[in-house]
C-alpha cells in the first residue's frame, strides 16, 4: 500500500481483499466446434447475420490463464487485457507516450508530483469512470495479499491522492524521467472499482475498445465491440471497426499455420520454426508461394539476446573481447533464424530504441582472436549454460570458436535450474534475454548496475563498476531527455568497451497478414493494437 492516500470524494470503496484464484488449463481447441460456438453467439445479439461482422480472430497456442491486468505477464495475457483495458496513459506505434484515460498530465517542477485529468469513459459495467477507480487500481496492484507480479511497477510512488472525481495525483519518492512509460504498461491497468476479484479473472471490468462476451476455457474466447468506447479515428468515426475478436487455443503450431492458410485465422502473430522453412527464405522473406495473397510485416522488439559473463569468475579481458569478436553473428541470425533479428554489433540497449549505437560492439575479427588463442599457453575450461529451445545458438558459439582454437562446453539445464543458479551466482556463463518492460534505454542498463546484483535485483552478471554505477546514477537523476540519451549512450559504450557482456542479436516481431486486412498496428514492445482494424474479406 501507499504511505498515503487522500480522497475528497463522497463514495467509499470496498476494501476486502481480492485474491487471484482462478487458472486456466488450455487443451487442443476444437475449431469446428468454436466456428458455431461464435456463429451463434454472434446471431443472438440480433442484426445483420454473422457474415456481415467483422471478427479478428487469431491463435494463442499457450492459452490465457487470466483476463486480471494485475497478473498481465505473458504476452497472451497481455494481448487479452490490451483489449479489455486501459491505463491513464499509452504507448502508440511509435513507441511514444500519449494520452490515455487521463486526457493531459502535467509534472511539477520537482519531478516528483504528477497531476492526471481524467477523460469522460465509462467501463463496461456502464459506471463512468472516475479517480476512486485509479486509487483502488493502484492500491490493488501493491496491495500484498493480491500478490501481483506487477507491484514493483509503483515502487517508487510515494503516494496517490485524488482531489476532486476527475482529478488525480501521484508522487514519486525521487524523480524518475521513464515513470510516464511505466504507466503505460498492463499492470497500470484501471480497473472498475466495483469489481471483484473473480469478475476480474474470467471477465472485463474495464474501458478498453473491446469487452468479454463468453470465454470457453481452453477453446475459444470472444470479445465484442464496446458500443460506449471513448475513442474515435482521425475523421471522428468511433472505434473500434471491429464488431469482435475471437482468440482460439489450438496448441500445435503446424496446425495453426495451416489453419491460417486455409482462412479460420487472421494472421500469424509469430513464425514458428515448426513452419518457418515452409513460409520464409533464407533471406527472411515470404517464398513466391505465399507472396501474392500475404504480406510479412518485420518491426523491432525491444528484446536483446546476449551472453552473461559471471564478472566474479574473474574471466580476463581479452578473452572477454575474444568471445565476442569471434562470433559472425550476420551469419548466425541468417543460418538459424532466416534473416530475422539484427545482428548484435550495438551494446546491450537494443535496435528500436533512440540510444542505439551501431558499431559500439566488437566487430568480427576472426584472424585477431584465433592469433590471441595461439598464444595461450593453456586456454581456460568455460562452460557457456543454456536451456533447450537454445541450444542452437549456444552450439553456434561454440562451434565458432572452436574454429578459432578454443573448445568450450554447452551445458543444457530445464528452466527452473537457469533461473535458480544464475540468481545464485553459480553460473560462469550462460544465455540470456531481456525484453522491455518499458521502452527506455535505463531499461537495458540497469542489467549492469552494482545496486541490482541479484538475488536484489536483474544484475545477473554480478557486474560492478564505479564509472559505469556513476553514470547510471546520473542517468536517473538526468532532468532532460537529450541529456538521459547522451547519458544512456557513453554508459553502453563503457559496458562494451569493458567487454562485460556478448551481444547476440536485437529481435524482432515477425507477423504474417491476408493482404486485405488493414490497420493492425504494433510497438517495440509488440503490442495488439486492433482498434483500426478493418479485414475487408
Amino acid at each position: 500500500m501507499f504511505h498515503r492516500v487522500e480522497t475528497s470524494l463522497s463514495e467509499t470503496l470496498n476494501t476486502q481483499t481480492l485474491m487471484h484464484k482462478t487458472s486456466v488449463i488450455s487443451k487442443k481447441a476444437s475449431l469446428v466446434g468454436g466456428f458455431f460456438v461464435l456463429l451463434s453467439l454472434l446471431s443472438s445479439c440480433g442484426g445483420p447475420t454473422e457474415g456481415n461482422y467483422e471478427v479478428f480472430r487469431y491463435n494463442e497456442p499457450t492459452g490465457i490463464p487470466t483476463l486480471d491486468p494485475a497478473f498481465a505477464k505473458d504476452k497472451s495475457t497481455l494481448w487479452a487485457v490490451q483489449q479489455l483495458y486501459e491505463g491513464l496513459l499509452s504507448l502508440d506505434q511509435n513507441n511514444e507516450v500519449q494520452p490515455g484515460l487521463a486526457s493531459t498530465f502535467q509534472v511539477d517542477t520537482s519531478g516528483r508530483v504528477y497531476t492526471f485529468h481524467l477523460r469522460e469513459a465509462n467501463f463496461h459495467s456502464g459506471r463512468t469512470l472516475g479517480a476512486a477507480d485509479v486509487l483502488y487500481s493502484f492500491n490493488r496492484l501493491t496491495d500484498p495479499e493480491v500478490a501481483s507480479p506487477g507491484a514493483w511497477v509503483l515502487d517508487r510512488v510515494d503516494s496517490v491522492w485524488a482531489t476532486n472525481s476527475k482529478t488525480v495525483h501521484l508522487q514519486l519518492n525521487e524523480p524518475f524521467a521513464s515513470f510516464p512509460s511505466m504507466l503505460c504498461m498492463a499492470y497500470c491497468s484501471i480497473v472498475d472499482a466495483e469489481a471483484t476479484a473473480n469478475s476480474l479473472a474470467v471477465s472485463s471490468a474495464g474501458t478498453g475498445p473491446f469487452k468479454t462476451h463468453v470465454w470457453h476455457q481452453g477453446e475459444k474466447l470472444i470479445l465484442h465491440k464496446n458500443d460506449a468506447y471513448w475513442k474515435q479515428d482521425a475523421a471522428g468515426q468511433p472505434l473500434p471497426y471491429l464488431d469482435g475478436v475471437s482468440i482460439s487455443f489450438l496448441p500445435d503450431q503446424q496446425s495453426a499455420f495451416l489453419e491460417y492458410l486455409s482462412g479460420s485465422f487472421d494472421f500469424l502473430p509469430n513464425i514458428d520454426p515448426s513452419f518457418k522453412d515452409d513460409l520464409l527464405t533464407k533471406e527472411g522473406t515470404l517464398r513466391a508461394k505465399y507472396a501474392d495473397a500475404h504480406r510479412l510485416e518485420r518491426t523491432p522488439f525491444l528484446n536483446t539476446e546476449y551472453l552473461v559473463f559471471n564478472a566474479e569468475s574473474a574471466l580476463p579481458h581479452d578473452l572477454r573481447w575474444a568471445i565476442n569478436a569471434g562470433i559472425d553473428r550476420t551469419k548466425m541470425i541468417d543460418e538459424l533464424r532466416s534473416g530475422v533479428g539484427i545482428p548484435g554489433n550495438g551494446g546491450i540497449v537494443p535496435f528500436g530504441l533512440p540510444e542505439y549505437q551501431e558499431g559500439i560492439g566488437i566487430a568480427y575479427q576472426p584472424d585477431s582472436v584465433a592469433r590471441l588463442f595461439a598464444s595461450k599457453k593453456e586456454l581456460p575450461a568455460l562452460v557457456l549454460t543454456t536451456v533447450a529451445n537454445y541450444r542452437d545458438l549456444c552450439e553456434f558459439v561454440q562451434g565458432s570458436l572452436a574454429d578459432l582454437g578454443w573448445s568450450i562446453e554447452v551445458n543444457v539445464i530445464p528452466s527452473a535450474a537457469l533461473r535458480s543458479e544464475k540468481s545464485a551466482g553459480s553460473l560462469e556463463f550462460f544465455r540470456a534475454s531481456w525484453i522491455a518492460d518499458y521502452p527506455d534505454a535505463e531499461n537495458y542498463l540497469l542489467l549492469f548496475y552494482s545496486g541490482f546484483k541479484a538475488p536484489n535485483g536483474p544484475n545477473y552478471s554480478r557486474y560492478e563498476s564505479a564509472e559505469f554505477d556513476a553514470l547510471y546514477e546520473e542517468l536517473l537523476r538526468a532532468p532532460s531527455q537529450e541529456e538521459r540519451s547522451r547519458l544512456a549512450r557513453t554508459a553502453d559504450a563503457a559496458l562494451m568497451k569493458d567487454a562485460a557482456c556478448v551481444p547476440l542479436y536485437y529481435d524482432e516481431v515477425s507477423r504474417v497478414l491476408p493482404k486485405s486486412t488493414t490497420g493492425l498496428q504494433t510497438n517495440a514492445l509488440n503490442a495488439l493494437i486492433l482498434t483500426e482494424v478493418r479485414l475487408n474479406r
